[in-house]
């Protein structure tokens, strides 16, 4: 029994669509999966559309585990993040992939409340746009987020500053706290 169930699941995965090569390259402007591949009873795993919100709230939801695999989830996030983000505004795709792994890494196992998990959810959504929220306020957002989930101050720091150079890519550095304005000197 155990066999044919172990066969059928192989043969399901030979014999499945494959993704187009455009999928695969992050560096297209279609590098973006369109199908998110779900468990299903028995093993089975079924494709089905979903909307970035709903591939979001999954991904969040699968990090919640402590067996799943950092990089699948990194590159799971990451994939999802770029559908959140205009044509004309995607941010390099090693920018994404750096604040998605250090995000992934720090957040496996743990388990944030539905307002952290909301909080998270907001933040990533929004520094894919340009909005009107400034750089600091948004990574202040997020620093609190990952802060109530336990996560400590110096990697903590380190996701926000990926979290920023991924904000800068897409709106540009307006009032990032990396950069300081120069003080005004009296003249005399």
């Amino acid at each position: 029994m155990r066999i044919g169930t172990s066969l059928s699941v192989l043969l399901l995965l030979i014999y499945s669509p494959r993704p187009t090569a455009a999928q695969f390259n992050p560096a297209s402007p279609q590098s973006v999966r369109q199908d998110e591949l779900k468990p299903t009873g028995r093993g089975w795993v079924k494709r089905d559309s979903s909307t970035p919100e709903q591939a979001l709230d999954s991904t969040l939801l699968t990090l919640k585990e402590v067996r799943t695999w950092q990089n699948h989830l990194s590159q799971g996030l990451a994939h999802v993040m770029m559908r959140f983000a205009e044509d004309s505004d995607r941010p390099p795709w090693p920018v994404v992939v750096s604040f998605t792994d250090k995000l992934t890494r720090e957040l496996i196992g743990k388990q944030p409340n539905i307002a952290q998990t909301t909080a998270m959810r907001e933040c990533i959504v929004e520094v894919m746009r340009r909005t009107g929220t400034s750089n600091a306020g948004l990574a202040s957002r997020l620093q609190q987020a990952l802060f109530g989930i336990g996560i400590d101050s110096s990697k903590t720091l380190l996701v926000v500053r990926d979290f920023i150079a991924v904000r800068e890519a897409i709106q540009g550095p307006d009032d990032s706290p990396l950069v300081r304005p120069t003080p005004l000197i009296n003249p005399r």
